[in-house]
């Protein structure tokens, strides 16, 4: 399959958007429901008029139904685009993308115990910014703990090898490395966006356009991360307008009024 894939890539163009042999596709995005900055329409809205994205996933912390009123709202648009339902998930060792679920996972337990929720549930679990030094995230001895484990059910699936934040920068040599040499996970990579034009920022490339072509890939070995890092700048803006959602959520705790987010 990697063969396959490396030919695919070689071709003149990647078409994205459904017209052509690869699909484009970011799975963690956050909304208002966690600690993003737009709301869920604010955020299917600029996917379909700003980016050229295939398919995305909807990941706020700890939670599914910022993830679930974006299926809703997907289900009632005419939106050319495929989604997913998340979460991002903090377990005992650091962060994990759970995606393809219908339950939320709860946070702070082990992490083979994180790992074999995701997968009763039909799931596929993700190493979201590991060996990220600042942010909560897998590190080498858990990601190999993973690797080693003799259950199915307690191993990661994927590897965000590319995350263009402040979190994504750090040890990004290492953990390629890692992966390359030891792992072998399936490569992904997505923006970690918080705020709208943060999304897209970073993509996986992947055979098909759909969700389901999207997790064959993931099984199949045939991803390919991309993208481009943030400037210190704009990481500074993020934390930023993240400042003023949080001022936002309290002028709503306080006056409670119609769907905001």
């Amino acid at each position: 399959m990697v063969g396959r894939f490396s030919a695919i890539l070689a071709g003149p163009d990647l078409v994205t958007r459904a017209g052509g042999r690869l699909g484009k596709a970011d799975m963690h995005l956050h909304t208002l429901y966690s600690d993003g900055t737009a709301s869920v329409q604010e955020l299917l809205d600029h996917v379909e008029q700003r980016t050229d994205l295939d398919l995305i996933a909807v990941t706020d912390h700890e939670r599914i139904d910022g993830a679930v009123r974006a299926r809703e709202l997907h289900a009632a648009g005419e939106y050319s685009f495929e989604l997913v339902l998340g979460e991002e998930v903090t377990t005992r060792r650091g962060h994990v993308l759970a995606l393809f679920i219908s339950e939320r996972i709860p946070a702070l337990r082990p992490l083979p115990e994180t790992l074999e929720r995701i997968h009763d549930q039909g799931g596929i679990a993700i190493a979201a910014h590991p060996m990220a030094p600042l942010t909560p995230s897998l590190g080498t001895r858990s990601l190999l703990a993973a690797q080693s484990a003799t259950d199915a059910h307690h191993r990661l699936d994927a590897i965000e090898l590319m995350n263009p934040s402040a979190a994504g920068r750090g040890r990004r040599g290492e953990r390629e490395r890692l992966n390359r040499e030891v792992l072998h996970l399936g490569a992904v990579g997505n923006s970690d966006a918080h705020v709208l034009d943060g999304v897209g920022t970073a993509w996986t490339w992947f055979p098909g356009a759909s969700a389901a072509d999207y997790r064959a890939a993931i099984e199949e070995r045939t991803t390919r991360p991309d993208g481009r890092y943030w400037s210190n700048l704009r990481n500074l803006d993020v934390y930023r307008q993240q400042l003023i959602a949080k001022a936002r959520h309290l002028r709503h705790t306080l006056r409670p009024t119609g769907e905001w987010r």
